[in-house]
């Protein structure tokens, strides 16, 4: 059995942190700061943010396991859930960043930047394991 390289193991506390912070953002603090637009749904905002909070907690757990084989198809489905976000998000910004207000589109390039980098410090560690 393989055993868990550091990178890996570096790439899913990245990924565990970062799923926290934007949990907290989409449950607690949407309404408050991050709802400038004030069209959207704040259910689906809010049930994202849980998804997060689950997906960190799968990425804590992995974090105590040992091999490979254990966390491999868990860690795949953790950095492959970002890539949909990245399609909509990207989508959404290239449609419609014209109207929105430019803390928005900043807020939303920055969220860009943050998950992309996420996801090719994934790929790297899964293809170094």
């Amino acid at each position: 059995m393989t055993e868990i390289k550091k990178l890996t193991k570096i790439a899913l506390l990245v990924d565990a942190v970062i799923f926290l912070i934007f949990g907290t953002m989409l449950v607690f603090l949407y309404d408050m700061t991050l709802n400038t637009e004030g069209w959207t749904n704040p259910f689906h905002v809010r049930a994202f943010g849980g998804i997060l909070y689950v997906a960190a907690l799968y990425a804590f757990i992995m974090l105590r396991k040992t091999e490979w084989e254990e966390i491999k198809l868990a860690y795949l489905f953790l950095f492959s859930l970002c890539i949909p976000v990245i399609i909509v998000e990207a989508s959404i910004l290239a449609v419609l960043g014209s109207t929105f207000l430019a803390a928005t589109v900043s807020q939303m390039i920055f969220d860009l930047i943050i998950i992309c980098a996420k996801v090719a410090l994934g790929i790297v560690a899964y293809l170094k394991q």
